[in-house]
């Protein structure tokens, strides 16, 4: 027997005591069946990547009893791990944090900076008619040019001579060139010409992530706008380059073209206007660049030329009038069912200017009229030249 008693029930007392200490703390730092968290950390009320932290039963992605409604999700093309636009599960918690690239998520209470796919027509008619805009293509022998990647130097002087000729045009501007020449667009609508966006700096949209496409749209948009004219809603993306981010974000329809001169990689006007002269058909879109000397020396012989032909030069938008253009479609040229050959008015030929030397022997047929939405022929990887010479600088 034990001189000390006392002092043993003491003991015990105590190590009943301290076990339940131990389990207490047990609960805290993991509850039953739960990994005690590590030493030094605090609880987060941010989302975990799994989604469940600040719902009631709020799965990935998911709206449970608190928190907002998953919105990114990863997007074709993008960077890995990115988050760009509207969530399909799985890639966000229901708090509203994006995962970041090492599976992680954050919740910065602000709006998300991804992209988000357009619900809305990118497109509108213009507001105010641009020459022509009476004529109806479903019968008269239409054709529309369009200029590229200007404006430029020589710009003025093409348009010197369509407004000599009475010939509307459609020009996709570059935002940093309309910066450089703000006069020329402005007088390029101030005469009865479309205005398009083909973007701020001539960016590969394929090679972009969703909210990098959508931002070089509006920055170019942005950048023609500040000209003074109607903020533009054609798009005709650099390259004709595009594949599923950017039909899914940019948020317009594509206007792509059917005759390609390859006036840049060709820089002789006799050989310019004989591939555009010899590839025109009614309803299609002919692409040249009116930031090349040469491709500007050579229009006065194919406005000639093709009026002798009868036929009527109008803008995209009145060349595809009719047309339901779709955001994230492709665009080559008007519909052949709803295409006239010549019923309509036709312009009697003003300017008799015949490119002089000699005669260049005329490339191969362009490819026929295909469907109006959709990728080109023959084009692989979603660079869509559209034309009659294989993809271009565009």
């Amino acid at each position: 027997m034990s001189r000390f008693p006392d002092r043993k029930k003491a003991l015990a007392v105590l190590a009943a005591v301290s076990a339940v200490g131990v389990a207490a703390a047990a609960c805290a730092g993991g509850g039953s069946g739960g990994k005690p968290q590590a030493a030094g950390t605090r609880p987060s009320s941010s989302a975990s990547s799994s989604g469940t932290s600040g719902a009631t039963g709020g799965a990935d992605g998911s709206s449970g009893t608190s928190g907002h409604a998953g919105t990114g999700s990863a997007t074709p093309g993008g960077p890995s791990g990115s988050s760009n636009g509207p969530s399909s599960g799985g890639t966000t918690g229901s708090s509203g944090g994006t995962t970041s690239p090492s599976g992680s998520s954050s919740s910065s209470g602000g709006p998300s900076p991804t992209a988000v796919i357009p619900t809305t027509p990118g497109y509108q008619p213009p507001a105010t008619p641009r020459k022509n805009a009476g004529v109806d293509c479903s019968t008269a022998k239409c054709i529309a040019l369009t200029f590229d990647d200007g404006p430029g130097p020589d710009t003025g002087r093409l348009l010197d001579l369509l407004q000599r000729e009475n010939v509307p045009a459609t020009f996709f501007v570059l935002g940093d060139q309309a910066e450089k020449y703000p006069a020329t667009v402005r007088r390029e609508y101030a005469e009865g010409h479309e205005v398009g966006n083909h973007t701020y700096d001539h960016k590969d949209l394929s090679t972009l992530s969703a909210a990098a496409v959508q931002a070089e749209i509006k920055h170019g948009a942005d950048a023609i706008a500040a000209t003074g004219i109607p903020r533009p809603t054609l798009v005709r993306p650099p390259y004709g380059a595009v594949n599923d981010t950017v039909r899914t974000y940019a948020g317009y329809p594509f206007i792509m073209w059917r005759v390609d001169p390859l006036d840049w990689k060709y820089p002789n006007a006799v050989r310019v206007a004989d591939q555009i002269v010899s590839h025109a058909q009614p309803g299609r879109i002919v692409l040249s660049h009116d930031i090349h000397k040469t491709t500007i020396d050579a229009m006065p012989a194919v406005i000639q030329r093709l009026k002798q032909q009868g036929y009527t030069f109008v803008t995209v938008s009145t060349l595809l009038k009719g047309v339901n253009l779709q955001n994230g479609q492709s665009y080559f040229t008007r519909p052949a069912a709803m295409t006239g050959t010549g019923g309509g008015s036709v312009q009697a030929p003003q300017y008799s200017q015949t490119p002089q030397g000699p005669q260049p022997p005329q490339g191969p047929q362009g490819p026929p009229s295909g469907p109006v939405g959709g990728a080109d022929p023959g084009v692989p990887n979603g660079k869509q030249s559209g034309g009659t010479g294989g993809p271009s600088q565009h």
